[in-house]
């Protein structure tokens, strides 16, 4: 990986991922931008792209973190481990991020809502009620 490799992955991190565009941005022929990423998709440095989503327009604007416990000798009696216990929180409609982290918590999730009904129903009959998870503790964003 070199310099033009990590500018095509700060780009598209950013949101710019026409050829064109990267092309112009970093004063590259449009051929090697072309290979360039064929190379990293196909290396899967860059595993997918997607949209931005603003969700607060799309009637969501409630933005929470929630910091998860886990019960470990639980998860190891389900034969589990924290990584399919992410997967399993991943799968949730509402969980937009999620972490195996170290520190106060084991897990961290962001989640997205309607409102704080609509939260508490995600964090009580959905996160809460997945086996192995002991605790949460919630971060409300304001702004």
């Amino acid at each position: 990986m070199d310099e033009i490799d990590e500018e095509l992955l700060h780009h598209v991190d950013s949101g710019v991922i026409k050829y064109t565009a990267l092309a112009k941005k970093l004063n590259q022929p449009l051929s090697t931008i072309h290979f360039r990423m064929k190379r990293l998709e196909r290396e899967g440095t860059i595993k997918y792209y997607r949209g931005e989503i603003d969700w607060r327009r799309a009637g969501l604007p409630l933005t929470a973190f929630v910091l998860i416990n886990i019960d470990v000798n639980m998860l190891k009696d389900m034969r589990k481990t924290q990584d399919k216990l992410l997967k399993e929180l991943m799968s949730l409609a509402y969980v937009k991020e999620g972490y195996v982290i170290t520190g106060e918590a084991d897990i961290l999730v962001k989640v997205i809502a309607k409102d704080t009904a609509h939260f508490k129903d995600i964090l009580l009959n959905h996160i809460d009620a997945i086996s192995g998870v002991v605790k949460t503790k919630t971060i409300i964003v304001l702004s």
